[in-house]
């Protein structure tokens, strides 16, 4: 038989209020809002465009990808595209 080596594991457990006081951890930083308001607005955005996308108004569609950040235009117009393609449609974009 094989002598396995034990590791022994060993856990802290703090109040998570306390975490910012404890030096050498990984702070959670507090929750300011901004990322869920902005989570919120492209999530707004990107259901207009693929109503506009499922409904064919390409030229709406070509306006709305304007707003978003142009690092995300062609992963949206892909996704667009194959949303369309599930209805048995094409979008030209």
């Amino acid at each position: 038989m094989e002598n396995k080596k034990i590791i022994k594991y060993e856990y802290r457990f703090e109040v998570a209020s306390e975490r910012n006081k404890i030096s050498g951890y990984t702070l959670i930083p507090h929750n300011t809002r901004e990322a869920e308001a902005q989570h919120m607005t492209e999530h707004d955005a990107l259901q207009a465009i693929q109503r506009h996308a499922l409904k064919g108004e390409t030229e709406e569609v070509k306006r709305l990808l304007l707003e978003f950040p142009e690092f995300k235009r062609e992963d949206l117009k892909r996704m667009l595209i194959r949303s369309v393609a599930t209805q048995g449609r094409t979008l030209e974009i």
